[in-house]
């Protein structure tokens, strides 16, 4: 078996063997927003017909640290091997390949996300438990006929109705719907609106929250869109427009996915703003016929505040698809960066998958 970074020779046999191993349409579009891609995806090549029968992708990521500095992350992902190849050791072979050449570029630690954490193990990966809540959706009051849905971008108005903010200043807007092609960004709904609410809520303590990344304006131009394509997006409007708060939900089968909420702390209209996406929450879950709702969320008064008025009896939960290992940095960084987690305070969003 031969191993290499890939070649633009072997792109097809690349998304033949990903289209085998995976049913996620997202994979190939994300993959492509990096022009470095090809000399960091690691194959393994069949010497006989020359086909791609196993990959390890990485990506560069800047990361919040557990001591409000930034770390360079590499982000692991399209990770694959062909049914006939499987039991030689190549994920473990090329895993390897990369993190040798993460060490070379500088990287602090290794990031993935798996549903099979014992692949990963013995390359020297641990999990990262995040905490999160579940429960059924508070029952809701009669939705405001006064609400206020976008109608530009292709956005049918009667498709996703918006709870009013009430007393609150300004309106939720539904901005964003599942399945509706994202025209980019536009004038009703720049990225870097969110972006800056964004970044107010992610800092902790005068520093990046650790293990969120510090998301680039190429980050928000184009990863963004793609990974919350599934997903509704909501703003919370002051009178005069200027978006306030946002709010990612994402329907799945009988539940309803809290993906990120983005308010700035230091606002005076804070918790009217929160409230107000709270409200919509409900709203949704049961239009989507939605048993349960998921609130994914770093803690923090304002989420504890959010979770409390959207979810009805709720239990804890935790996601453990994490995992990091050190590269450059030392054990006790990745240990901290699980201590972080595991308390709520470290975080990484989904729309900051690999």
């Amino acid at each position: 078996m031969h191993l290499r970074t890939a070649t633009p020779d072997d792109v097809p046999s690349l998304y033949a063997l990903w289209d085998r191993a995976f049913d996620a349409p997202l994979m190939v579009p994300v993959y492509e927003t990096d022009d470095s891609r090809l000399d960091r995806t690691h194959v393994a090549v069949d010497p006989l017909h020359g086909g791609v029968v196993g990959s390890v992708y990485w990506t560069p990521r800047e990361l919040g640290g557990p001591d409000g500095d930034t770390l360079r992350a590499g982000g692991v992902a399209n990770v694959a091997t062909a049914p006939e190849a499987r039991g030689r050791g190549l994920v473990r072979a090329l895993l390897s390949r990369a993190v040798e050449q993460m060490e070379r570029d500088g990287t602090d630690v290794a990031l993935l996300f798996t549903g099979t954490p014992d692949v990963y193990r013995s390359s020297g990966f641990e999990t990262f438990d995040v905490p999160l809540l579940r429960g059924a959706p508070r029952p809701v009051d009669d939705p405001d006929p006064g609400h206020d849905d976008l109608d530009d971008d292709g956005l049918p108005t009667d498709a996703a109705p918006s709870d009013l903010v009430g007393d609150a200043p300004g309106r939720v807007r539904t901005d964003r719907l599942p399945g509706v092609p994202w025209p980019a960004w536009s004038v009703a709904l720049r990225w870097e609106q969110l972006a800056a609410l964004h970044d107010a809520f992610d800092t902790v303590a005068g520093g990046p929250r650790p293990l969120a990344v510090r998301r680039t304006a190429e980050h928000w131009e184009q990863r963004i869109p793609l990974w919350h394509s599934g997903a509704e997006v909501f703003t919370a409007r002051a009178a005069d427009g200027e978006v306030v708060g946002y709010l990612v939900l994402e329907p799945e089968p009988d539940v309803l996915k809290v993906r990120e909420l983005g308010v700035d702390p230091a606002s005076v209209r804070v918790h009217d703003v929160v409230d107000a996406l709270a409200r919509t929450t409900p709203h949704r879950a049961h239009l989507h016929g939605s048993a349960t709702v998921e609130v994914r969320l770093p803690a923090h008064p304002l989420t504890e505040r959010f979770a409390a008025a959207v979810l009805d009896a709720p239990t804890p939960g935790t996601d453990a698809t994490g995992m990091l290992r050190p590269v450059r940095a030392g054990t006790d960084v990745v240990a901290r960066l699980r201590e972080a987690a595991a308390a709520g305070m470290g975080f990484h969003w989904p729309g900051d998958y690999l």
